[in-house]
């Protein structure tokens, strides 16, 4: 049988010969089936796409929320490493022959100090109330010269504790009831004395004369740790005093009222 031809002929306006595309039966049934293959897989992809485009926004939404958690865990986890970082660093500090147990329903802590840190010959339990191991008490009484500053970029610029300005040898209290965990001398503070206090505050008094405390030693809220001085890099007698807690520097002036009243610093 004899292949049949067909013949498209384009006339233009501008051609006196119009245009003349010769293709046999074979080649039509080609050209065919492969445009319907095309228009199959249009609306296949179609029917496939359409349904995942249409809820774009509802995944664009649930990951951002998926960011947003992310974040979150990862927060926590930050936060519980640096809870375990401190925890580490108090046992290391204080040692392994000191056990401060935690706060009890009574509001209570129980400071357990075993024989041999201090004069007493058997472990004695000192019960101290909960509020005592708050700073809330003015380690001198005195001007505050520089407050704290906790919001440049920069860390070395900030200044995360107060300068109180006082005569020279003046003695320096302790702010809270605690365990001495540093007496010793610093490049930066000169000679230093770091407290930790049983519900998880840490209190730094620095530039001190001298110091009158040992590591490891309790004391009680208003004890003598040592006198104010002009250690370390000072420009005037005057005590560093800082308040930490769980790793983070709170501002001594919301915690000692008297502090807001006393305040000359360049900032206030």
């Amino acid at each position: 049988m004899k292949n049949q031809h067909y013949t498209l002929h384009l006339i233009s306006d501008t051609r006196k010969n119009p245009f003349r595309l010769t293709f046999n039966s074979i080649a039509a049934r080609l050209v065919l089936s492969a445009i319907t293959l095309l228009l199959i897989g249009i609306i296949a992809g179609t029917m496939y796409l359409l349904p995942r485009a249409l809820k774009y926004n509802d995944l664009v939404v649930e990951n951002e929320q998926l960011i947003v958690d992310r974040l979150k865990v990862t927060q926590i986890l930050s936060d519980y490493n640096k809870i375990r970082q401190m925890d580490q660093y108090i046992r290391s500090v204080l040692g392994s022959d000191l056990n401060i147990a935690s706060l009890d329903s009574n509001y209570l802590d129980s400071l357990f100090i075993p024989a041999g840190t201090i004069s007493h010959s058997r472990e004695k339990a000192v019960e101290i109330s909960y509020l005592d191991n708050v700073p809330i008490f003015p380690p001198v009484q005195g001007y505050i010269t520089r407050g704290f500053i906790d919001d440049h970029v920069l860390t070395q610029d900030n200044h995360y504790g107060l300068d109180i300005a006082a005569p020279e040898g003046v003695p320096i209290r302790a702010s809270a009831s605690g365990v001495v965990v540093f007496s010793n001398w610093t490049h930066d503070l000169g000679y230093t004395v770091i407290l930790y206090h049983p519900n998880g505050y840490f209190t730094i008094y620095g530039h001190n004369q001298r110091n009158i405390v040992e590591e490891h030693q309790y004391l009680k809220r208003g004890d003598t740790i040592g006198y104010l001085g002009n250690t370390g890099i000072s420009q005037g007698p005057h005590l560093h005093f800082e308040i930490w807690r769980e790793g983070e520097p709170i501002d001594p002036q919301s915690m000692i009222y008297s502090y807001r009243r006393t305040d000359i610093s360049v900032k206030n």
